[in-house]
C-alpha cells in the first residue's frame, strides 16, 4: 500500500521564524537564510511536469520522495519536511536535496509550488497525467495527447540548462564535421537535426546503424563533433560510437532522457529531455517530442549566430523551389 500522506499524531506548535534579513549572520548558514527568506532564483513553473521528467534519473531515496509527491500533490503540499521524509522512508536531508534538484531553494518553496499547482489542476479539464483508455473516443484521445505533448515540451524546457545549450551551439558552429548517432525513432531525430544543419552550410551526417556509426566515429578528430541521441541513454548503437568519438578527441554531446545513463557519461555536454510514457504510447513517441524541441532550439541558435547562415538558407530554399517542374500540375 502507498504510504499515508498524513501521519497520525498531533503536530507540535509551530515556532515563529526569525527574520534574518536585517540581522548579522550570528552563525546562521547561507542555506538556513535561504530557507527563511525565500527563493533567490526563479523556480520551475510546472513542478509536476519537471518531477515526472526527472524521476528516472533520481536516486532511490529521491525517487521515493518524488512518487509520494506525485501520488497526491495537494495532500503532499501539507506535509512538513519530517512527515514527507517519514512517508518516503528517508531522511529530511534527502527531502531538501530533492527540492533543490527540482530547482527550488528549499522544501518550503517546493511546498508552495505543489499547493499552487494542485489547486490549478482542479479546473474540470482532462488531467495531464490521464492515461488513454481502451474505450476512449478519438476526440478524447486527441485531447489527452495534446495535454501530454504540451507537458513534455514544458518539462523539457524546464530541464535543459541554457548555458549547456549555448555551449553545444557554439561547438556545432565551430566543428569541421558533425556526426549525429541515433537508432530507431531517435534516428529520425538525428536525421532532422543534420538536415537542418546542412541547410545553413554545415557538414553534418546522421548515422542510424551501428556499424556505419562506428566507422565514422573512428575517423573523427579534435576539430569534429559527435552527438548521440537516445532517450534511455543505453542503446549500444548510440553509446558505442559516442564513446569511440570521444576517444579520438572529438567533442561529444549526449541528448537523452536519463542524466545517469551510459550515453550521458560519454557526453562532455549533456542535454536532458523529458519523455514520460503512458498507455498506448511507446517511448519513441513521448521522447521524440522533447528531442525535436531541442533540435529546433539548436537550429535557431546556430542560424542566429553563424555567419552566412541566412544567405545559405535563402540559397537552399531557392534551390528547392526553383526546381524545373516544381509547380507544374501533374
Amino acid at each position: 500500500m502507498a504510504p499515508r500522506l498524513q501521519p497520525e499524531g498531533r503536530r507540535a506548535p509551530m515556532t515563529p521564524k526569525k527574520d534574518y534579513r536585517h540581522a548579522p549572520d550570528r552563525g546562521v548558514s547561507t542555506d538556513a537564510r535561504r530557507e527563511l527568506i525565500g527563493p533567490t532564483t526563479p523556480a520551475p513553473s510546472d513542478v509536476v511536469a519537471r518531477l515526472r521528467a526527472m524521476l528516472p534519473g533520481l536516486t532511490p531515496a529521491e525517487g521515493r520522495i518524488g512518487r509520494v509527491l506525485l501520488s497526491d500533490t495537494t495532500a503532499a503540499s501539507a506535509l512538513t519536511v519530517n512527515e514527507l521524509a517519514e512517508c518516503a522512508s528517508t531522511s529530511t536531508a534527502s527531502v531538501v536535496r530533492t527540492a533543490r534538484r527540482l530547482g527550488f531553494d528549499g522544501y518550503p518553496q517546493l511546498r508552495l509550488a505543489l499547493a499552487a499547482q494542485g489547486g490549478a489542476n482542479h479546473d474540470g479539464g482532462v488531467p495531464v497525467g490521464a492515461d488513454i483508455a481502451d474505450g476512449d473516443r478519438i476526440g478524447v484521445v486527441l485531447t489527452k495527447l495534446a495535454a501530454f505533448e504540451s507537458e513534455q515540451l514544458r518539462a523539457t524546457a524546464e530541464l535543459v540548462d541554457p548555458v549547456a545549450l549555448e555551449k553545444v551551439i557554439n561547438l556545432i558552429r565551430a566543428a569541421r564535421r558533425i556526426d549525429v548517432y541515433g537508432i530507431g525513432a531517435s534516428g529520425l531525430v538525428a536525421e532532422d537535426l543534420t538536415a537542418k544543419l546542412n541547410r545553413v552550410g554545415l557538414v553534418a551526417r546522421a548515422y542510424t546503424e551501428h556499424d556505419a556509426a562506428m566507422v565514422s566515429a573512428s575517423l573523427l578528430g579534435p576539430v569534429d563533433l559527435a552527438i548521440g541521441v537516445s532517450h534511455s541513454g543505453e542503446n549500444p548503437g548510440t553509446v558505442a560510437p559516442l564513446q569511440s568519438a570521444r576517444s579520438t578527441g572529438a567533442g561529444t554531446v549526449a541528448i537523452t532522457g536519463a542524466a545517469r545513463s551510459r550515453l550521458a557519461a560519454h557526453g562532455e555536454h549533456v542535454l536532458v529531455t523529458a519523455g514520460r510514457e503512458f498507455g498506448f504510447r511507446s517511448a519513441a513517441m513521448a521522447s521524440r517530442t522533447g528531442q525535436l524541441l531541442l533540435v529546433d532550439a539548436i537550429f535557431v541558435g546556430v542560424a542566429q549566430t553563424l555567419p552566412g547562415a541566412r544567405a545559405a538558407l535563402e540559397r537552399t530554399y531557392a534551390a528547392v523551389t526553383s526546381h524545373p517542374g516544381r509547380n507544374k500540375q501533374p
